[in-house]
């Protein structure tokens, strides 16, 4: 049995997919502690997981206003203070009482990253964007290319998109650069790895979507399925251990009234039989307000149906006051059960997050898909239809009228759903085949065997990171 400490920053797609992953090392037999700098002991300790409180995290401190001389003046007070916000001054201390076999770290958590690999504990990444790799005929995950279809998915259109992707990247560091005059990302982030000596190296995406990224060399647990991405050939550092979704997650956050509406609905729905109605569930994001013209939109589609229900999940973003007077068949609240719904639910209509995507799939439920354009979610989007798991709507322009059709060929072309089982049984595999714990199990006994070759070889280092641990899908 191997001690695994779990470290994310609290974003809930990664929280979610997190829990699934721990939930699944601790059934084979793995100790699991959870940390993190954002405060979740509530969320954590109620799923019955161990937990410790990290301090707070700010990647890149505000400031007051003042002038260009003055920053210069103050450069190195000014860095320093931004690197104590970082909160990674107890890290490593309480990272050693814990005493870890290994750590699972979000992969955006770059200075928690640099500071567990100097330490030298064993350390890989947690991940749920899909493709951050530049691979050959793989374009970058913010765009709607699919690749063979028109010049931007040939080959040549591909390798021209990543370049201008890299280019537009190096123009905004440069901008913050000068703007922030030591405080931007990159500054902040080099002067960090130099204090603790960090052979930081900051990436601009040549080679990788997320930028910086200075840790090129540590093993990725992709928290997703690499059969809803297009094909290719994987990186070797990338290891898809599946769609992490925990079905028996319980979540505090959600009010107990809205379990009791919930239960009476779907209990209404098995004694009139589910048959004669439909259920369609709409989230917003957890990570930024929802748009209330959208939903009004959503609410008049599915108004004018009464043999429709509509439950809507505002994220935490609103409270259902704000959507006005709803219909008798709209049931809203700031905070639902997600998956919970989706397992009753005929369709979704949902933003392009890699978390509804997955939880969709997993609970056999095509798609109404409305992409933000915010990180990854045009390139989910596309995935989604290129595979014919759902529609892509158009946020600004789709009527409700717009809006009811799709619902209509979702819940009357049996083709999606027929999609979406087959993607579902691929996904479930994962499970079936314990993928995840076979993977992290891998990077155990890589470490294992380094530090009997350190023990044998006093002279050789204790490398500091795994790498090359063959895993993820065959």
């Amino acid at each position: 049995m191997a001690h695994i400490v779990c470290i994310t920053s609290g974003l809930t797609s990664m929280f979610n997919a997190s829990l699934a992953l721990v939930k699944q090392l601790e059934r084979a037999g793995h100790r699991i502690t959870y940390a993190s700098p954002a405060d979740l002991k509530e969320r954590v300790t109620v799923q019955g997981i161990a937990y410790v409180q990290l301090d707070p995290y700010v990647i890149q401190l505000e400031e007051p206003p003042m002038g260009w001389w003055e920053k210069l003046r103050t450069l190195r007070s000014r860095q320093q203070h931004a690197i104590e916000a970082l909160g990674v001054q107890n890290f490593v201390q309480t990272m050693q009482e814990l005493t870890p076999d290994l750590l699972l770290i979000h992969n955006e958590m770059h200075p928690h990253i640099m500071a567990a690999v100097t330490a030298q504990f064993p350390v890989a990444l947690l991940c749920t964007f899909l493709s951050v790799w530049r691979r050959p005929n793989l374009p970058p995950i913010h765009t709607h290319i699919v690749p063979g279809e028109g010049w931007r998915g040939q080959w040549m259109g591909i390798q021209w998109t990543w370049l201008r992707y890299s280019w537009q990247k190096w123009k905004e560091f440069q901008r913050d650069r000068a703007q922030r005059v030591g405080l931007d990302r990159i500054s902040v982030l080099r002067c960090y790895a130099r204090q603790i000596g960090h052979p930081f190296r900051a990436r601009f995406g040549f080679t990788q979507w997320l930028v910086p990224y200075p840790h090129g060399s540590l093993p990725i647990l992709c928290l997703n399925a690499l059969e809803i991405d297009f094909p290719h050939d994987p990186h070797p550092l990338m290891h898809y251990v599946g769609p992490m979704v925990w079905a028996e997650r319980q979540e505090p956050q959600v009010d107990q009234s809205t379990y009791k509406i919930l239960e009476q609905l779907f209990e209404n729905r098995r004694s009139n039989g589910a048959s004669d109605r439909a259920l369609i569930y709409c989230s917003c994001s957890t990570f930024v307000k929802g748009d209330q013209r959208r939903l009004k939109k959503i609410i008049e589609a599915v108004a004018e149906c009464p043999e429709w229900d509509l439950v809507l999940g505002l994220g935490g973003q609103l409270t259902p006051e704000q959507l006005g007077p709803l219909p008798s068949n709209v049931y809203a609240f700031s905070w639902a059960p997600q998956f919970q719904i989706l397992k009753q639910a005929d369709c979704a209509v949902v933003d392009a997050g890699s978390s509804a995507v997955r939880e969709c799939i997993y609970a056999g439920v095509p798609m109404l898909i409305y992409s933000r354009g915010h990180d990854d979610q045009n390139g989910n989007q596309t995935r989604v239809v290129y595979h014919g798991l759902g529609i892509a709507g158009d946020r600004a322009q789709d009527s409700a009228a717009q809006i009811r059709n799709y619902m209509q060929t979702l819940l009357t072309d049996r083709s999606y759903q027929t999609r979406i089982n087959h993607m579902r049984e691929r996904f479930q595999r994962y499970t079936h085949e314990n993928q995840a714990v076979q993977v992290v199990e891998a990077l155990l006994s890589q470490q294992q065997g380094q530090v009997k070759s350190a023990l044998e070889n006093p002279s050789k280092v204790l490398g500091k990171t795994l790498v090359d641990v063959k895993g993820g899908v065959q």
